[in-house]
């Protein structure tokens, strides 16, 4: 454990010298950290040895040397009132600066993640790694250090004084330390144990809220509220029943605690009292080991319960290291080259007939099913092709492998007569452009979301394409126009608008190739036909794969493979697959309720 958490904090304060940081910034951290984490004992020391001049001046009568007194104090006050706050501000800018770096290295990792990763992690873990364990990491290296090296700096100074003053009460101040030493830290491991377990369920509440936010439609429409929310009251009660623990914890040991230090300076004063009696401590000296005395305890007192706050932001720190720290098999490294002939600058989209080429691929996203078994075929350049069947037969996993975001387990994928493996990521994603079923907006204007397709894109491409998706009517229409905020997810647009603009991205891209995912059959029958008139637009002179549901939208398709089970059974266009009156033809008659004569 002590292994993990040395590793852990050293991992956390590297943040200031490497990715991102500089050494500079380390510095700065350091200089600031040492003398914050000084104040303490400089301004006790000050104040006891004022207190120290002004005592043995009253008790010797001598007005000048309690005026010297005064003025010792109020000198140093006044200097440390000038530092400490030049280096509090600098302390604090180091923080800053560290938390946005690992922020930024922790959103950099989570956006190289691979599409696997996500379909396997719940959105809400990563709302909960990213917010609450980043600002409870942020506690180590702000407070809770300089708590520990304050400690140590204050306890050891103070030591020192008394043991200058009288070695009988540096004695007194060791054994009380250690024995109050021995209590705290038999404490750290039950509390640094019930700080992990919380940690853990907090992140089920997030994701509990995450269900609430994304799934809010479903669960009104199912009327599921009630189940969500016990769901989300067994993972709080989890939490309140572990906080009350921590609590427990922590009474116990603020209670012995404030006790312990009332005793000991009781003592102290009996002891110091009569040494002084028996003229073997003047009254000064015990002024200044009264004033030094809290500090030596408060060193032995402090280390466990600063130790078990340190363990529970370390807690915090190993979760973002989790994901920082995820295989490489789940990156999506846009430089990644797998076995192939050296890269070439320009990717040669004239070098043959065929665009894609699909050749005895197999599939499977677990050991128990192959969702794609023996799959070969072929989609030419500038063909509409169009992929039909049930659900759960392959169509989304080949636009997924197409893509990149899966690699076949067997079998091999061209594109342009080139093995797919032999593409950078980026490579391979600059050749398509993608409709979805549902389209994705980001929480943005509707003009940042049409340029996502071509980041410097001009403001007269953007309104090109709106145009060609006929959208840009409907945006001028709007008070702000292409400022509009299309709120999270643009949930403030109706579906076909969303989808529009998601033509209009896609335009804007102009990508050799389309990839459109059932991206009409969300829709009802009016914005199917506005989309479809955008579609047209966005189609024409390129090589387009759709996924299809209503075979409405693909009745002028040049090829349509009939998927099931994996495995291509029809293959031909509209007119040819109805006249082998097979599972095409079914479907056909099945959606438009109507007797087919052949």
């Amino acid at each position: 454990m002590k292994k993990i958490v040395n590793s852990n904090l050293i991992r956390l304060f590297s943040f200031m010298w490497k990715d991102g940081g500089t050494p500079l910034l380390g510095i700065s951290y350091i200089v600031a950290l040492i003398i914050l984490s000084s104040q303490q004992f400089l301004f006790n020391f000050v104040g006891a040895l004022g207190l120290k001049i002004v005592t043995d001046s009253i008790l010797a009568k001598d007005l000048h040397g309690l005026f010297k007194g005064l003025i010792f104090v109020a000198k140093w006050f006044g200097i440390l009132l000038i530092i400490i706050p030049i280096f509090g501000f600098i302390y604090e800018c180091c923080i800053i600066k560290t938390t946005m770096i690992i922020k930024e290295n922790l959103f950099k990792k989570v956006l190289s993640l691979s599409l696997d990763y996500f379909e396997k992690k719940h959105s809400g873990d990563f709302m909960s790694r990213i917010n609450n364990d980043v600002a409870i990491a942020e506690g180590a290296y702000s407070w809770q250090i300089m708590m520990l090296v304050m400690a140590f700096i204050s306890g050891i100074g103070s030591a020192s004084v008394i043991f200058y003053v009288n070695k009988m009460l540096f004695l007194y101040g060791l054994v009380i330390g250690l024995l109050h030493f021995t209590f705290n830290v038999a404490f750290v491991k039950p509390l640094k144990n019930v700080s992990d377990k919380i940690q853990s369920k907090l992140s089920e509440v997030v994701q509990r809220f995450s269900d609430i936010v994304s799934g809010a439609f479903v669960i009104r429409v199912f009327m599921i509220g009630e189940i969500i929310f016990k769901k989300f009251m067994q993972a709080n009660l989890a939490v309140y029943r572990l906080s009350l623990k921590r609590v427990k914890y922590n009474s116990i040991l603020a209670a012995y605690n404030y006790t312990a230090g009332w005793l000991i300076f009781f003592g102290q004063i009996v002891i110091g009292g009569y040494l002084v009696m028996k003229n073997d401590l003047t009254f000064g000296n015990l002024m200044i080991s009264v004033n030094m005395m809290g500090s030596l305890v408060w060193l032995f007192g402090s280390v466990g319960q600063f130790l078990t706050n340190l363990q529970s932001s370390l807690a915090g720190a190993q979760r973002i290291f989790e994901v920082l720290d995820i295989d490489k098999k789940y990156l999506d490294d846009t430089e990644i080259e797998y076995n192939c002939v050296p890269m070439v600058t320009e990717i040669n989209q004239n070098s043959s007939s065929i665009c894609i080429e699909f050749k005895e691929v197999s599939f499977s996203y677990s050991e128990t099913k192959e969702v794609l078994n023996d799959i070969t075929f072929t989609v030419p350049k500038c063909a509409k092709v169009a992929f039909v069947g049930e659900s759960g037969g392959g169509k989304s996993t080949i636009f997924k492998l197409i893509m990149g975001f899966y690699k076949p387990q067997k079998g091999e994928i061209l594109i342009f007569g080139r093995p797919i493996s032999c593409y950078t990521v980026k490579e391979l994603r600059s050749l398509f452009a993608y409709v979805p079923q549902d389209c994705y907006l980001f929480n943005g204007s509707i003009y940042e979301n049409i340029r996502y397709g071509k980041l410097n894109a001009t403001e007269k491409e953007v309104i090109e394409a709106a145009k060609k998706a006929n959208i840009h009517d409907f945006i001028m229409s709007l008070p702000e126009g292409y400022n509009t905020k299309v709120g999270d997810r643009g949930l403030t647009l109706s579906g076909g608008q969303r989808q529009k603009i998601a033509i209009a991205r896609a335009i804007l891209k102009d990508a050799p190739i389309l990839l459109l995912d059932e991206p009409t059959s969300s829709l009802d029958s009016e914005s199917e036909l506005e989309v479809m008139k955008a579609l047209n637009a966005l189609i024409e002179g390129k090589t387009t794969l759709i996924i299809a549901h209503r075979l409405s939208t693909i009745k002028d398709a040049d090829i349509i493979y009939f998927i099931e089970d994996g495995k291509i059974i029809e293959k031909g266009n509209h007119n040819e697959l109805l006249r082998i009156k097979g599972k095409y033809a079914n479907l056909y008659l099945k959606q438009f309720a109507t007797k087919y004569y052949f």
